[in-house]
């Protein structure tokens, strides 16, 4: 038999006087005991935790029993005696929308409501230790709980209603009295024959990012996935009829998934996955119910709040030509409810989304603005609570409670389900209590009209996106962009980019894991730019022989990329000797390539020269490498240039000379005689003197002898 208490423990008005005096006794004390230099002792209120891990049934009618399940622990210092859960509720219906959202945030003592003790068999009470404290619940101990209650029998007697109802945790901590150690919460419906609601769960296919930027994968986490939550979703949307929202960039990764694919070097494990998945895609993209997201589930409102065109711009380019999504119309989701009319006129104009979910607008009929439907969200139909709590029974609760009162307020209950939980909250109901149904978007869409926008004209919520995000998009974009300038294949490294950017802004990241992923997906760039996969090698010193060389380095790629690299060269004295870059060369995958350089000497000198690898567009790439450049013989080479020149001009005389004489026949040239014919007298020098003066005469050729005289001269005798 159960122990009950012998009376409810209900907070009574009267006691506020008391609680008031208690309050200034307290300070008082405090007060003093600053003076006497003595601090007050505080200690907390003994406490356990509780959580709820199931209610069935989901909903009941006025003559059905609801059944709570959960745990407790305690999570004080203090041993407990005759630890206790009974059923607890409170017996006001919830009267609307508003009323739902305030219970939802309210304190855990906030409705003051009853305790159930009159179930029969005692149901409604569990006793965790037993109520004469031979057992006692030790500190950081764990039970289970299960207590169960009728509808009618607590009160719950109006149908078609939402109710509040949980559990309470009493017992006697020691050196306590009796009290309330622990509490929790959650909705139900008590339904009527009349009971009708609706709600549209919008399946949402997107998953965490795994392709980094040189398309390998950084993890397997979607080969479970595809298995597991991606094939849930994927099924229930078929079944359901439901409208769905496709992540391309999720059609991406499962295609590559499919083609087989590695991570870390080791065979990926979803290949087959991948394959069936694929196959239940394909007819849900023909259904009509289908959407894409932007590429990668890129924040394309956060972006746009923020100002960055560039980001919405880049989740267009990453939609390749190939992707099958890429014909579905696209649509843009807030569940944040940050985007405001300038924000949407951005996207609007750069996108041309045709459907816009947001929680920026109140819940009520779709409008047209800037060419898309606009449709309010509701997050908060799949907050669970109260208390922040979201097991499974609270989430489903929630769900139920709120579609019933929007349904009943003529509100159209839209949201988004992105895991199993959240399917099994939105399910459909079975048998008798089947309430709830279940539709798509078309009929709000296709309600739709030019009305006044609701949107804010300014935005004052806060963004998904947070921290300084955009600029690590600028400083990966720039990587990314002399990553592709190695790799020389500019179009794919552009796609790439644009993929794995947009990527990083998915709205499954939250900033920490956004910056993480995106420093992971970038990996291969930074570790190719920071020089670990391209080596270069150089001599110690190089001696030069002349004012001009050709001396060589080597250079190794051990990445599985062809790439495109020069050789950049700082001298410690560039007017003695310097060396211009080395021409962009290609070199494949494990193979190495010799690369010439050319230094320039103008005197005698020792000069440590230092090269680096580079980007063609002049980025530098990874460690140094150092080397020293001799030039000792440049005062031997000025002479040998000096002697080389003086014996040129030489030749060039004595060939003038020479040629002379061979116009001459051998002869001398007027004026000239040789030495040897002249004597050493007067007649000598006289027959120097008697040489006639002008010009030498013709040398003679063939057939000069038959020459006739030239006119104006005389022969002897005339």
């Amino acid at each position: 038999m159960v122990a009950v208490p012998s009376a409810l423990t209900v907070p009574s008005p009267r006691r506020a006087p008391v609680r008031v005096l208690a309050v200034l006794l307290t300070v008082l004390l405090g007060v003093v005991g600053a003076f006497c230099g003595v601090a007050p002792a505080h200690a907390a209120e003994p406490a356990v935790g509780v959580d709820i891990t199931d209610i069935s049934p989901a909903t009941v009618d006025a003559k059905g029993s609801i059944t709570i399940r959960g745990t407790v622990r305690n999570t004080s210092s203090v041993a407990m005696s005759w630890v206790q859960a009974s059923f607890w509720r409170s017996r006001d219906p919830i009267a609307d929308t508003d009323s739902l959202d305030s219970l939802a945030a309210s304190s855990p003592t906030v409705p003051v409501g009853e305790r159930w003790f009159h179930e029969p068999g005692d149901k409604s009470l569990a006793n965790i230790t037993d109520p004469d404290g031979t057992k006692v619940f030790k500190p950081g101990e764990s039970a289970s709980f299960t207590v169960t209650g009728t509808a009618s029998s607590m009160g719950l007697t109006t149908t078609d209603a939402a109710y509040l109802i949980g559990v309470h945790i009493q017992a006697t901590p020691a050196g306590h009295e009796r009290m309330t150690v622990g509490r929790a919460r959650a909705f139900t419906v008590v339904s009527g024959p009349s009971t009708q609601a609706r709600v549209a769960p919008v399946i949402t296919l997107s998953s965490d990012p795994s392709v980094r930027i040189d398309g390998s994968f950084s993890d397997d986490h979607l080969a479970p996935e595809l298995t597991g939550r991606l094939d849930r979703l994927i099924t229930e949307a078929a079944t359901r009829s439901s409208t769905v929202l496709v992540d391309p960039g999720l059609v991406d990764e499962v295609t590559a998934m499919a083609a087989g694919y590695t991570v870390n070097g080791a065979k990926g494990a979803g290949t087959q996955a991948a394959k069936d998945w694929l196959a239940k895609l394909t007819p849900l993209l023909k259904s009509g119910r289908a959407y894409r997201l932007p590429y990668g589930n890129a924040d394309v409102v956060g972006a746009a709040r923020a100002g960055h065109s560039t980001v919405i711009t880049r989740s267009a380019k990453a939609l390749d030509v190939m992707n099958p999504a890429r014909t579905l119309p696209l649509a843009v989701t807030d569940e944040a409810g940050a985007l405001d009319r300038p924000s949407l006129a951005r996207i609007a104009s750069m996108l041309k989304p045709s459907l816009v979910l947001t929680a920026a607008i109140p819940a009520g009929p779709a409008h047209v603005q800037n060419g898309a439907a606009i449709l309010p969200l509701s997050p908060s139909l799949l907050a669970g609570g109260p208390d922040g709590k979201v097991s499974a029974g609270q989430l489903r609760g929630r769900l139920l409670a709120q579609s019933l009162l929007m349904t009943r307020q003529k509100l159209p209950a839209a949201t988004l389900v992105e895991d199993v939980a959240e399917l099994d909250a939105t399910a459909p109901l079975s048998g008798s209590t089947s309430w709830l149904s279940l539709t798509d978007l078309s009929e709000s869409i296709n309600s739709a009209e030019n009305t006044a926008s609701p949107l804010p004209a300014r935005s004052k919520a806060a963004t998904a996106l947070a921290g300084d995000w955009w600029a690590d998009q600028v400083s990966a974009a720039a990587d990314a962009v002399d990553w592709g300038n190695v790799l020389g294949d500019s179009p794919t490294a552009d796609l790439q980019t644009a993929r794995v950017l947009s990527r990083s802004l998915s709205l499954s990241l939250s900033s920490d894991r956004r910056r993480a992923w995106l420093r992971a997906a970038m990996e291969p760039a930074t570790d190719l730019l920071s020089g670990s996969g391209v080596q270069l090698h150089s001599a110690g010193s190089f001696v030069m022989s002349s004012a001009s060389n050709d001396f060589p380095l080597t250079v190794t790629n051990n990445l599985t990329e062809t790439v495109k690299v020069k050789v950049t060269f700082t001298s410690s004295s560039p007017q003695r000797i310097g060396i211009p870059d080395t021409q962009v060369v290609e070199i494949n995958p494990q193979e190495s390539r010799t690369v010439k350089f050319s230094p320039r000497a103008s005197s005698n000198s020792v000069v440590e020269m230092t090269a680096r690898l580079a980007s063609p567009s002049g980025r530098e790439l990874g460690p140094e490498a150092t080397f020293v450049i001799r030039a000792t013989r440049m005062d031997d080479i000025g002479w040998i240039l000096i002697v080389v020149s003086g014996a040129v001009v030489l030749g060039a005389t004595l060939l003038r000379v020479r040629q002379v004489r061979r116009r001459n026949g051998g002869r001398a040239p007027y004026g000239t005689v040789d030495a040897s014919e002249i004597g050493s007298g007067p007649a000598g020098r006289d027959a120097v003197r008697a040489e006639p003066e002008g010009p030498a005469a013709d040398d003679e050729g063939p057939g000069d002898e038959e020459r006739p005289e030239e006119a104006g001269t005389r022969s002897p005798g005339d």
